[in-house]
């Protein structure tokens, strides 16, 4: 059962939310049009901005929101790039961690031999094995 009490006493979301949320879906969804349906959105778009087909102002209008697309698709291209090379960062310091933690256990009977089962890798400068648990030799 349901309270309308705690219902009215939730704030309602701020507009800029509400603005935030509605430009989020129409991104999501504007990747699932053709390059057709988007040209068609686009011009009912600056049909609605108050511009005429064929003069210069709706031209103009059209290249705009090519514009506008095209630099989000840049923004979104650098964000994923310096994602990747965080990810790669972190996989090649952990790596790096892994190869000392091993070199620092050799001769150490406690732990075995790291191989191609270790969970690390080879070094490929070296040509030896190292993992979180285990010893290079």
């Amino acid at each position: 059962m349901r309270d309308d009490r705690s219902a009215a006493r939730r704030p309602a979301l701020p507009a800029i939310a509400k603005l935030g949320l509605a430009a989020a879906c129409a991104l999501g969804l504007a990747a699932c049009v053709t390059p057709q349906e988007r040209h068609a959105l686009d011009q009912n778009q600056c049909y609605a901005f108050g511009f005429e087909p064929g003069t210069d102002g709706f031209a103009e209008c059209m290249m705009g929101l090519h514009q506008q697309r095209a630099v989000a698709q840049s923004n979104s291209n650098l964000y994923w790039q310096a994602q990747l090379a965080e990810q790669n960062r972190r996989r090649e310091a952990q790596q790096d961690l892994y190869k000392v933690m091993s070199l620092q256990r050799t001769g150490d009977a406690r732990f075995p031999v790291c191989g191609a089962s270790s969970d690390g890798g080879m070094d490929r400068r070296t040509m030896t094995w190292y993992g979180p648990n285990c010893r290079a030799r």
